[in-house]
């Protein structure tokens, strides 16, 4: 069926680095907001939704469904254009359930999971396989929770997930699936929201958000966003406080052309901890759930800032270009106490390690590329060129210290004397790595309207990708030097106005930037997944499931006896089934629901094989309880197991049910109530190795959110 949607002027992006603080204040100062948009100069065309269409941001549009996205595109696309697996997790759904982080809306969806790596920040797993790079506006970073966490969710209006591999568009794609987190754009409207939170833990919260328009005629808008937090933990002695802010400013070029120049700050200060240890057998020990086994100078200090120009064009064929330049930079600085070794049953003895390490990178990102419509046929089809380029540097300096045995029965984190480590002297664990990476690609995909009911996605990439790394304490240099072309390819099939089937086959060539224990860079992952589907929109609600084949190989996985590093995993297989529905069902009654089932012959999955999330919001209009809305979840994980170091560990399954009242108390003012683990179930959310990185989830806790929009 031809399909048309509306195009509004396009944005580009070019340049090279910018100035983060600059942009913060050209966003916020200057002359005030000024005056209303004009009419919108939407135009009827084939083929592409622009960014700044309706229905694409889910900013203000209070659903939990959204039927458009960018992720796996190079411009929004229809989802049931897309032969793969695609979740959106819209602002509304972010702001009910509290999802201030990548991590925390993680555990919106069935099928990724957080497993937590300090209590703040974590790892995310997909289909069996730990996600290691995720997107900001189709740009990718690298992902690495001993690194901290991703920018604050303040600053994006949906976070978009295409589960499976994505090497076309993606660089060096993600085998299991690529998390793209779309920031929000400035408005010509006047708009002003913020928003302040207290929480158990003493945990609090504020953020301010204001947008508008610098001329009368809405042709240069602008939006700031800052926010701030402070907050302890269940777990003893730890805690963290993060802030942050992003600005945007968008000019457009006449009617067809718009250039936006932003960028993100941030920065956080976290007393963590490594988890807790088991029995030398893998027996979980019966814990505390707010035992801390570290020292009061276990810190991380993390630092990241960010610069984008965009640049964006509509012709009047109907195409787009675009071209978008980023600079990003983090520093982290690490040091801390951790356990080193299963505590002993008998004695109940175990080994504490002090870790440091310093970690600088700085990434450069460069993407042009040209999407349009044509008709082929007589049939609507589209395709998009493009390449891409990547650089960046790391420099790694880290360190061991031997702190001794402690036990488990009278630990006293304050006995923990602070090691002086010196990154210039040989010692246990001493590092110093520097590596540069660069990759190249070019990429091409088209859309074919085959017949009126069947399209065919035929593309592919090609990559060249050139990694050196130097061990500066040994002289010995380490390089990757691979190219290859990554095809994809995916039939879909409307059975009818309502319903699409699809099937599709994609390969995977991702390079790793992990270390072994040695400093050298790991090989990149190669695989090859075939996945079988279907999507459905019907009465407000999008539907989706699917069944997938998955085989890949080198998959970086933790070294159970060097903290930091990784050993490549051998070839595995992984199969899995996944299902989503979410919208609303009726007036004032949305709904988000979802199964993932997946069997992976990965060892170090820590992940359980089953995994359910429902979650439902009734909105009360009329009446005595007008203004009032009422929310409830479950979720549910079967019982899962990894292996470490030839030792099993296993963990039982849990239910955890969330509920959400508020109430409008006026036109501009919202307040509400999010209690999380309503039935303060005692569980274990994350196993990792016998010596440490037992995770319990959080017990009972809320969060009072008052929230003013005009």
């Amino acid at each position: 069926m031809n399909k048309r949607y509306p195009v509004s002027p396009c944005r580009i992006a070019v340049s090279p680095a910018v100035l983060v603080p600059a942009t913060l204040a050209l966003a916020c100062g200057g002359s005030l907001f000024s005056g209303v948009a004009n009419a919108d100069d939407a135009q009827l065309l084939p083929g592409i939704v622009v960014e700044a269409t309706p229905g694409v941001a889910t900013e203000d549009s209070n659903s939990y469904t959204t039927y458009h996205a960018t992720v796996g595109s190079k411009q929004p696309v229809d989802l049931r254009d897309v032969p793969q697996t695609v979740n959106v997790i819209t602002q509304q759904r972010l702001d009910d359930g509290g999802a201030h982080s990548l991590e925390e809306a993680a555990y919106l969806l069935p099928n990724i999971t957080t497993t937590t790596g300090d209590g703040f920040s974590g790892s995310l797993y997909s289909r069996g396989h730990e996600v290691f790079t995720y997107n900001v506006d189709g740009a990718p970073r690298p992902y690495l929770s001993i690194y901290g966490t991703a920018p604050d969710m303040v600053f994006f209006d949906r976070v978009e997930v295409l589960s499976g591999p994505s090497g076309l568009f993606q660089g060096s794609g993600e085998p299991v699936g690529t998390i793209n987190l779309v920031r929000k754009r400035a408005q010509a409207e006047f708009g002003l929201q913020g928003a302040v939170s207290y929480g158990s833990f003493d945990a609090k919260r504020g953020e301010l958000d204001i947008t508008g328009s610098f001329t009368d005629d809405g042709s240069v808008r602008g939006r700031a966003i800052v926010y701030a937090l402070d907050e302890d933990s269940f777990v003893d002695v730890t805690g963290r406080e993060r802030s942050g802010g992003s600005g945007t400013v968008e000019f457009d070029i006449g009617e067809s052309t718009t250039l936006s120049i932003g960028g993100i700050i941030e920065e956080q200060d976290v007393l963590r901890h490594s988890g807790l240890p088991t029995y030398a057998d893998g027996t979980l020990i019966n814990f505390d759930r707010d035992t801390f086994l570290g020292a009061p100078w276990s810190q991380a200090d993390y630092e990241t800032g960010e610069g984008f120009i965009e640049l964006e064009h509509t012709f009047s064929n109907g195409g787009v270009a675009k071209v978008m330049a980023r600079q990003y930079d983090r520093d982290a600085h690490l040091k801390s106490a951790l356990p080193s070794s299963a505590v002993d049953r008998v004695t109940g003895n175990f080994s504490m390690l002090g870790f440091a390490r310093e970690f600088d990178e700085s990434t450069q990102y460069l993407d042009a590329n040209y999407t349009a419509p044509f008709s082929f046929f007589g049939n609507r089809s589209e395709f998009s060129v493009g390449a891409d380029m990547r650089k960046t540097d790391q420099d790694m300096q880290q360190k061991f210290a031997i702190l001794g045995a402690y036990n488990i029965n009278n630990f006293d984190p304050d006995s923990i004397a602070e090691p002086v480590i010196d990154f210039d002297t040989p010692g246990p664990g001493w590092l110093d790595t520097t590596t540069e990476t660069e990759e190249f690609g070019v990429y091409a995909v088209t859309r074919l309207g085959l017949t009126n009911r069947l399209k065919a996605t035929i593309g592919a990439r090609y990559a060249d990708y050139d990694s050196d790394t130097v061990n500066n304490n040994t002289l010995v240099e380490t390089s990757i030097d691979e190219t290859e072309v990554i095809p994809f390819a995916g039939l879909s099939y409307d059975m009818s106005e309502s319903a699409t089937a699809y099937v599709s086959f994609s390969e995977i060539f991702q390079p790793q930037s992990e270390q072994e224990a040695d400093g050298s860079q790991l090989e990149p992952v190669i695989g090859q997944q075939v996945e079988l589907g279907v999507k459905a929109e019907f009465n407000g609600l999008n539907a989706q499931a699917a069944v997938y084949w998955l085989e890949d190989e080198n998959r970086a996985e933790d070294d159970p006896n060097n903290p930091g590093a990784f050993l490549a995993s051998g070839e595995a297989d992984t199969t899995g089934f996944e299902a989503s529905i979410g919208g609303e069902v009726m007036p004032g009654l949305d709904i988000v629901a979802g199964y993932a089932y997946v069997d992976t012959e990965l060892e170090s999955d820590p992940t359980s094989d089953h995994n359910v999330s429902l979650w439902a919001k009734y909105r009360f209009s009329g009446g005595d309880l007008n203004g009032l809305y009422i929310g409830g979840g479950v979720r549910y994980a079967s019982s899962f197991d990894i292996e470490s170091g030839g030792t099993r560990i296993e963990a039982p399954s849990y239910t955890v049910v969330d509920a959400l009242v508020g109430y409008k108390v006026s036109r501009n003012v919202d307040v509400q109530l999010l209690v999380n683990n309503l039935f303060d179930e005692d569980y274990v959310e994350r196993i990792n190795q016998t010596s440490r990185g037992t995770f319990y989830g959080e017990p009972l806790n809320a969060t009072l959110r008052l929230n003013a929009t005009f």
